[in-house]
């Protein structure tokens, strides 16, 4: 049975999941970072190996558990190839893994996902679901009174062809009978924590396309970050839902908004569940449709439901359930001389030199790592550093007259005897000798002189 069949045969209620960001790979595909076109990548290449045994494969046997309807996977399918032919290997390897749970698949397209291999493997494979191959990366289909409608965000363009489609796309869902919509796509419109990383062009067009098109939710993945976020427009509220299935086995899962500023001016923050930061918790969501009513639960890998939302109507939640974290631990005066280890937590955007200066209350701790995409890096604070550490800490970045980088996110993070972490808070503060991010018209951006070097205060109170 193709999935156009099940189409017209399902009914209210049913099921279906959405997992993002699993980022496939075989080790036949592996490749050294320096061979994949010079970019940055936060993971190794062993770790997206280690993810298919330890996060793709019990992720789908839950999936298959559950029976959904059929999985969305919001793109980045695949790690990606810089080879075309070995990239269209690679991502008929990932369908064939996925597909072999035999639960019907639907994709957006993600930005590790080569047009070329989308479109010679995947498109096609849709096309025997849907009883057409769709025409184009971007594509809609109608499932008992649902309006699935799936985004092209690596290409999406302001006020370009796939913005009038959609419009049209969402304009017409009356006559059709469409009492429900849910927006899939690679790009969030709002990148919790991970600042500009996202599509200009998307975070500028959609607010205004879904204030005047309500739809129930909007899927995606790109950050790694798994969040839920309620967010204001000059109509009705919009709901994104970001998650990500790729998560590392040494790292504890940690909660975004410890570590990270969200970013989102407060005022356009109707409310929010920050999850975790990116690579610590792998999930997905499964997402109920009812006959009046839709229920949305984000499922972390290992312990199960830990958020569940409902809503009769787009953007009026009527429940929004949230597990809460215990608190790190409050470091006093007394605790400073029982650091076990300490930390410094960051993310960067073209700061890949090597030659940056770290100073933490005058002393110098090393060369700041090499960041990029504003993932999170961490540097870990020679045992020498660990004597200097105050309530009140002073930070001082040395940045290169040529480097046009950005820096932000600065947290320090201590262990504490008993394994207890005590972090500062994040400042809020983006610090930046670019002149890349006019666009986003950004308050909390702040513009630096070229070599004048970054200075903020961290606090543990």
């Amino acid at each position: 049975m193709n999935l156009q069949e099940v189409g017209e045969e399902l009914e209210k209620p049913f099921t279906f999941a959405v997992v993002g960001d699993t980022h496939f790979l075989h080790p036949r595909f592996g490749q050294p970072t320096e061979e994949t076109g010079g970019s940055f990548r936060p993971l190794q290449v062993d770790q997206y190996l280690e993810s298919v045994q330890y996060v793709l494969m019990p992720m789908m046997d839950s999936l298959k558990e559950v029976s959904p309807a059929f999985v969305v996977i919001t793109g980045d399918l695949v790690e990606g190839h810089h080879d075309v032919e070995l990239a269209i290997d690679e991502i008929e390897e990932g369908l064939e893994f996925f597909e072999g749970y035999g639960i019907p698949l639907l994709f957006a397209c993600g930005n590790r996902d080569r047009v070329e291999a989308f479109d010679s493997v995947v498109r096609p494979y849709l096309g025997r679901w849907l009883g057409k191959t769709p025409r184009e990366r971007f594509f809609f289909l109608d499932v008992a009174g649902c309006r699935l409608v799936f985004l092209d965000t690596p290409t999406w363009k302001r006020n370009g062809a796939q913005r009038k489609w959609l419009e049209l796309t969402l304009n017409n869902r009356k006559a059709a009978g469409i009492d429900r919509t849910f927006l899939f796509g690679h790009h969030p419109v709002w990148p919790l924590a991970r600042a500009f990383f996202t599509n200009i062009d998307l975070h500028l067009d959609l607010p205004e396309i879904l204030q005047e098109y309500p739809v129930d939710a909007y899927f995606c993945g790109h950050t790694h970050n798994q969040n839920v976020l309620l967010h204001r427009t000059d109509g009705r509220p919009v709901l994104q839902c970001m998650c990500a299935s790729i998560g590392l086995s040494s790292e504890m899962p940690t909660p975004l908004d410890r570590v990270q500023d969200l970013l989102p001016y407060p005022q356009d923050v109707l409310t929010c569940w920050p999850g975790y930061l990116e690579n610590t918790a792998p999930g997905w969501f499964i997402v109920h449709v009812g006959r009046t009513s839709v229920e949305t639960s984000w499922h972390h890998l290992n312990r199960g439901v830990e958020t569940r939302l409902v809503w009769h109507r787009p953007g009026e939640l009527s429940a929004f359930e949230k597990m809460d974290h215990p608190p790190d631990a409050r470091l006093i005066h007394d605790d400073l001389n029982h650091i076990r280890r300490a930390s410094l937590r960051f993310c960067g955007w073209h700061a890949l030199r090597q030659d940056k200066k770290v100073f933490l209350n005058g002393v110098l701790v090393g060369n700041l790592p090499p960041a990029n995409d504003y993932a999170p890096i961490r540097m870990d604070l020679p045992a020498k550093c660990l004597e200097h550490l105050r309530l009140e800490n002073r930070l001082e970045i040395q940045v290169p007259r040529n480097e046009a980088c950005t820096l932000g996110n600065f947290i320090l993070e201590a262990v504490l005897p008993g394994g207890r972490f005590a972090r500062t808070r994040p400042t809020g503060e983006i610090f930046t000798w670019s002149d890349r991010w006019g666009a986003w018209n950004s308050s909390w951006l702040m513009k630096m002189k070229p070599g004048r070097p970054a200075s903020t205060l961290l606090c543990f109170q």
